[in-house]
C-alpha cells in the first residue's frame, strides 16, 4: 500500500530530527567550478588531507592551527551530519570549508573556511559559502551559522556580502590570549530565496 503524504511529510520530518541507520553519509559530488577564470576542483575531504588542510590553517593563521589533527579528523569522519569540502587548483589545495548539519533545529553550522593568500579575494571563499548553504538547502535546512572573531571586518563583511545577519555577541568566546569575542552570524535560506525571486522579477 503507497504511503499518504501526510504519513510521508512525517517520516521524512522524523529522519531529519533524530537521523535514521539507513541514511548512510551525506552524499557530495565531486565538482569541476570555474571562478573568476580559475578551475577548481570542489571534493569531499578525507583523513589524508588533513595535513595540507593544516598547512593553508598555518598560511591564513600566521603559523597557527586553531584545529589540530584529532578535530579535523573527528569531523571529517563523522560522514552522516557533517560535510567538509576541499578544493584544488592544478592539484594543489588552495582551500577547504566544513560544517555540521543540525537536523534537529533546521540548521546548519559552518565550523571553518580557509583559503590560501593568494587566492583569497577572488571569488573562492564566497563560492565555499554558497556551496554549504546549497548543501543545507538540498537537505531541507532553513538556515546557516558561523561565528567570526570581532576584530576580523574583511571576514564580516564578506559574511554579511553573502547574505549572513548578525545574530548575538558571544563573549570571549576565542579563549587564545587575549580572549576576543565572537559574532555569531546567520543566513536564512528561505528569506534570501524570496529577495532573489524579487529581484529576478
Amino acid at each position: 500500500m503507497s504511503m499518504t503524504p501526510m504519513l510521508k511529510k512525517f517520516k521524512t520530518g522524523f529522519n531529519r530530527l533524530f537521523g535514521s541507520k539507513n541514511d548512510g553519509q551525506l552524499e557530495f559530488k565531486c565538482r569541476n567550478v570555474k571562478v573568476k577564470g580559475y578551475e577548481y576542483l570542489f571534493v569531499r575531504a578525507v583523513v589524508p588531507d588533513i595535513p595540507e588542510i593544516l598547512d593553508i590553517e598555518r598560511a591564513v593563521y600566521k603559523g597557527q592551527t586553531p584545529w589540530n589533527f584529532e578535530n579535523f579528523e573527528a569531523q571529517i569522519r563523522e560522514q552522516e551530519r557533517t560535510l567538509y569540502l576541499v578544493v584544488r587548483h592544478n592539484d594543489e589545495m588552495v582551500g577547504f570549508a566544513g560544517c555540521d548539519m543540525k537536523y534537529a533545529t533546521y540548521e546548519a553550522h559552518i565550523t571553518n573556511i580557509a583559503v590560501l593568500p593568494p587566492y583569497q579575494n577572488l571569488g573562492l571563499g564566497q563560492m565555499l559559502i554558497k556551496t554549504l548553504i546549497d548543501e543545507a538547502d538540498k537537505r531541507g535546512l532553513r538556515k546557516v551559522s558561523l561565528e567570526v572573531r570581532q576584530s576580523n571586518v574583511n571576514a564580516h563583511e564578506a559574511y554579511r556580502f553573502a547574505g549572513f545577519v548578525d545574530r548575538i555577541v558571544k563573549k570571549d568566546y576565542y579563549t587564545d590570549s587575549p580572549a576576543e569575542d565572537a559574532i555569531e552570524m546567520v543566513y536564512s535560506i528561505n528569506a534570501n530565496k524570496r529577495k532573489e525571486r524579487m529581484t529576478n522579477g
